[in-house]
Parts: C-alpha cells; structure tokens; sequence
C-alpha cells in the first residue's frame, strides 16, 4: 500500500500532506470486484483520506491520518457504470462536475438525477450505484462515515457476473484474480437471499429525493460566521448536512440525520476571507471554484509548532487538523467556493481570534451561550 503519512516522531510535522492538489490525485482502476464487468470498464478510484471501501490491497492513499471520516472520489467515462453495493455508515457524493444518475435498490429500481454542484447522502443499508451520464471528465467527491467503513456488500448478482470475468473477494474482502494464478477455492460466495431480505432497507422516491441537494435548494446565510459582520470578511455558508459550523440561529440543515460528519458549502467574496479562527473538530475542504489562500498554524501540546501557508487551485482538498488556527481566503476576482466537512454530528464551536471577537464587539456583534452571532447588546443577562 503506497501512502503519504503523517510521522510525528520524524518529522514533528502535522500539516504534511494536508493540501492534496489534482496533480496528486492517483486513479485506482482496480479497486473493485465489477471493474472487468462490460459496462464497467474505465471506471476510476480515488482515497485521498483514509482507505475508502477499496478491495485493492495495492490502491494509493494520499493522508492515512485518521478523520473520523474518509475522502474519496469517483470519475469514469460517459456511460460506465458503478454497481449496486450496500455500506454500513454514511457515504455522500459531492457532485463537482458532469452529470450522473443515482441507482437505489438490488438492480436499480429506483433513479436520481444529479448534477455538478448537487450533494447527495445515499442512505446507510440499500444497494446503490451511479452511471455517467454526461461528458467523460464527470467527478464526485465521495466522504464515508468512521475510519472503518465496514467494507461493503456487492449485490449478489454482481459477484457472479465477476466471477465469470476472473474475479472473486477473498474472506478479507481483498480481490482475487484467477488469471493470476490466485487460489479462489476459499473465496466469499453471493451473499444469500435469506439474509438480504428483510435487512435491505428501502425509501420512497421523495424520501431519497429529499435526500438530494441542489444549489437551487441552499439557504445562504451572510451573518453565518462572526467575521462576517466586518469589512474584509464578506462570507456566507449553506447547511446541506447536520449542524456544521454556522453560526446563523436560523439556519436549519435538510438533511439532519446522523453520519459521524457535517457537510455546508462555503462562500467567499474577492478579496475576503473567513477571519482567523480555530475548533475541535477535525476539517476537509474541497476547493470548488475561485482562486484561494490557505493558512494554518498548528502547535503540538509539547509547544512544537507547525505552519502552512498554500495557494492550492481549484479541485485540490484541504485537510485541517482539529484544533490549528486557519484562515481561508479568496485572493481572486470572482467569489471562490468550497465543501466543507466537519467530523462531527455535533456543533462546531468555532473560537475567534482576539482582533476578530473584538472588532465584532466594536461593531455591536457577539456570540450567545450557543454559540450564535447576536447584537451584543442582548447578551450577557441583559434584563
């Protein structure tokens, strides 16, 4: 297994390998059982975070620091198919480019239409896949609930049609190759009928549907974040799952159940940026559009200290440790626009520098006991 991977003894390093550009982006095309199967060909990989539910004991991983949650992503040609697969914790698709089609159910009953800047979260427990229905360059980001996913159960048709190709899973769930020569006397058989059904969970068509957010769909806040409220700090944030970091009272999220994670879009006018600030939890950002600037200053409980200072371009992933103090910034002419993920089912607390909370307080701005942006003058037992 080829990794980047944080040495805290050997390097006292932190932020190594936290900005993960597109040049680094390494396509796994055997990372599944189906990837011989007809309709199935060309399709890619990728584990940016942590292991995914890859079965290719050889895939390439670029961060192998735990998050409580992992980061991957998708990409195949105009017309290639992803399988129906089953997993246990949450997996949510983050469409940046092309088009695609949700398949829900054993041999996709059921359909979705998505496309670039549409997020959904596939319930945990029912067979999913997803076609390419638009141009050849298609992608998804992918995050998926815990550091141990589980694996997944592939669909038991599937299997068969795999194993008519030379391929079988060994009982780790890593694949086998007949036509290399591996021994497949002990390999997993299709999961039987009498335990598929009954422990399958279906939704409806609005269920899933509701599950699906669109950028028509995003309630935008511009009082989201503390900074907001001061010159040069002109952000906005959209609830898509949990809690997140907003700091909006009102905001209300559309998909509220739990997955080990948050996931909110985030928006930054030219020339602003969020303000300096820190939390406890750990953070990912997919850069999606604009031109950003990244900081982040990490100090060890020993005092060691780390920093980093990025202007990664759009596509790239940003990794923050829970607890540094980081800024993003858009240092281009048109608004920039990032996901973020929160490892967290909870709210992220967010605590502001002190030039922040100050100037905040001077413009009649703080925050309540629940950690929302409220005129000052009403807080503190005002009677």
């Amino acid at each position: 297994m080829a990794a980047t991977e944080l040495n805290f003894n050997a390097d006292r390093n932190p932020l190594a390998g936290r900005v993960i550009e597109p040049g680094a982006f390494v396509a796994d095309t055997e990372a599944f059982i189906d990837v011989r199967i007809e309709r199935s060909k060309g399709k890619a990989s990728y584990s940016f975070i942590g292991p995914g539910v890859s079965q290719n004991v050889d895939q390439t991983i670029n961060l192998t620091v735990p998050h409580g949650f992992n980061v991957g992503a998708a990409s195949m040609p105009h017309g290639i198919i992803n399988n129906p697969h089953l997993h246990y914790t949450a997996e949510v698709f983050v469409c940046t480019n092309g088009s695609f089609q949700m398949h829900i159910g054993e041999h996709g009953e059921q359909t979705l239409d998505i496309e670039a800047g549409t997020i959904f979260s596939a319930p945990t427990w029912v067979f999913r896949g997803f076609e390419n229905t638009g141009p050849d360059d298609g992608f998804m980001f992918v995050v998926l609930g815990g550091d141990d996913t589980g694996g997944i159960i592939w669909a038991p048709h599937i299997l068969e049609e795999a194993a008519e190709t030379g391929l079988y899973l060994a009982e780790d769930y890593s694949i086998l190759d007949v036509n290399a020569g591996d021994d497949v006397s002990a390999a997993v058989t299709p999961t039987p009928r009498s335990e598929l059904d009954g422990n399958v969970a279906s939704y409806t068509d609005a269920e899933l549907a509701a599950r699906s957010i669109a950028p028509g769909e995003l309630h935008w806040s511009d009082r989201a974040l503390l900074s907001s409220v001061l010159d040069g700090h002109a952000t906005a944030v959209a609830p898509v799952i949990g809690f997140g970091m907003t700091q909006d009272r009102t905001h209300r999220s559309p998909i509220s159940n739990p997955h080990g994670f948050s996931v909110e879009w985030l928006r930054i006018e030219p020339g602003s940026s969020t303000g300096r600030h820190r939390h406890g939890d750990t953070q990912v950002l997919f850069l999606v559009e604009g031109d950003w600037s990244v900081e982040i200053d990490h100090t060890e409980r020993d005092g060691a200290g780390a920093q980093l200072d990025s202007s990664p371009p759009v596509g790239s992933i940003v990794s923050v440790p829970d607890g540094a103090w980081r800024d993003f910034a858009n240092v281009g002419s048109e608004s920039a626009l990032a996901v973020v993920v929160n490892g967290s089912d909870s709210p992220t607390r967010i605590e502001w520098a002190e030039d922040i909370a100050r100037a905040a307080s001077a413009a009649g701005f703080a925050l309540d006991a629940s950690g929302f942006v409220a005129p000052a003058g009403l807080i503190g037992g005002r009677p």
